[in-house]
């Protein structure tokens, strides 16, 4: 055989072999890499892609705790270790797109054009029309990244 033809026919698969790779790995879901190691208090499901209003993102909850009476023990923790984590990182917390209430948090980190949100937001199981809702509860956890 003709060693013009043999090399064309190594490069070819090669060039194939690492098409199919990386066509394997833009299904891959991937949050930023300051959010890693992913908060340990809990286990966690697949990153997932995710369309905002900022633009493209990933998201990633985590499994639920249920029957929480106390909600603040499960979200304190979770969220002082991500404050914590990103500002160290150079992320910069983003008050004017911050929210929270009775049983949810939402808060936004930014650095250059890319965002970070860490949330939880819980589910009452006990709920009275003319009062507020009251535990127990189940909370679930969640971070997003992306880039504007």
């Amino acid at each position: 055989m003709n060693k013009t033809f043999v090399y064309t026919i190594v490069v070819l698969v090669v060039v194939l072999g690492g098409w199919y790779w990386y066509a394997g790995q833009g299904g891959a879901a991937t949050l930023n890499a300051d959010l890693y190691p992913l908060y340990s208090g809990t286990a966690w499901g697949e990153p997932q892609a995710k369309t905002t209003s900022d633009g493209p993102a990933y998201e990633v909850v985590s499994t639920l705790f249920t029957d929480v009476t106390n909600i603040a023990a499960v979200s304190a923790t979770f969220t002082k270790y991500y404050e914590d984590k990103l500002t160290a990182a150079g992320w910069t917390r983003d008050m004017m797109r911050e929210a929270g209430g009775p049983g949810a948090e939402v808060s936004t980190y930014t650095k250059g054009d890319q965002f970070i949100v860490v949330s939880f937001h819980s589910v009452f199981k006990v709920k009275h029309p003319d009062a507020p809702s009251e535990c127990p509860c189940d909370v679930q956890l969640t971070l997003l990244s992306g880039t504007q």
